[in-house]
């Protein structure tokens, strides 16, 4: 299954495994203007795990003929977004947990894969232009909003759940369908769109990882 949902202007779309949308997709609804884009994508069930960057070790040098000297190890390189993927996992579920859901568990595994998707996506600016090459089975996805947006996008997201037209997400929380009633999830009947909500409080993904992209302005949050 594969849905995604975007919103326009600093936009927010999401996408999980059963259609798509998104504020530059030709199936998806009309968004919000000037919220962050998020976006929802998702493959068809269990898919593999992104790659993780290691950091090399270098080589220790060998003194000469006078004292000895001592070998130096190369450093490891550091995630420049480890503080923003912590923030981003922890307000997901303190959102959950307003619901009584689980916590998803952080996916560490994704995240330099996620990483990659909300590079290339910002660069073609086409949401959910990458989505399935994680093994994700759903993506939300903010546009603009970057590593220090990363809470507000996800608010707004949640947000989603006080519309009319998604007053029946919570009841797709076990096993969404793009039936479910009174929870439109690409936004095309009520204009309203929930997928992003959807995403974020399902009781069917167990994992998410959030990725930042290079370019500095998109973020997409993976969920399996």
């Amino acid at each position: 299954m594969t849905n995604r949902i975007a919103w326009a202007s600093c936009a927010v779309v999401a996408l999980i495994a059963l259609g798509a949308c998104s504020s530059s997709d030709t199936s998806g609804g009309a968004g919000a203007a000037g919220s962050p884009a998020q976006g929802g994508s998702s493959g068809s069930g269990d898919g593999g795990t992104g790659g993780a960057s290691t950091g090399g070790t270098g080589g220790a040098s060998t003194g000469g003929t006078g004292g000895a000297s001592t070998g130096g190890t190369g450093g490891s390189s550091s995630d420049p977004y480890a503080q923003a993927r912590e923030k981003c996992i922890a307000k997901i579920n303190a959102l959950r947990a307003t619901k009584g859901l689980p916590a998803y568990n952080q996916w560490t595994s994704a995240e330099a894969c996620v990483d990659d998707q909300a590079t290339s996506d910002e660069t073609s600016n086409a949401p959910h232009g990458a989505f399935g090459q994680c093994g994700e089975s759903g993506q939300n996805e903010c546009l603009g909003s970057g590593a220090a947006g990363i809470e507000s996008c996800l608010d707004m997201m949640w947000a989603e759940k006080d519309q009319p037209g998604c007053a029946g997400c919570d009841a797709c929380a076990d096993s969404y369908t793009p039936n479910c009633p009174n929870c439109d999830f690409y936004g095309s009947a009520t204009g309203n769109v929930c997928g992003h909500y959807v995403n974020l409080s399902a009781k069917f993904f167990s994992q998410a990882a959030c990725g930042f992209s290079d370019a500095g302005g998109w973020a997409a949050i993976d969920f399996r």
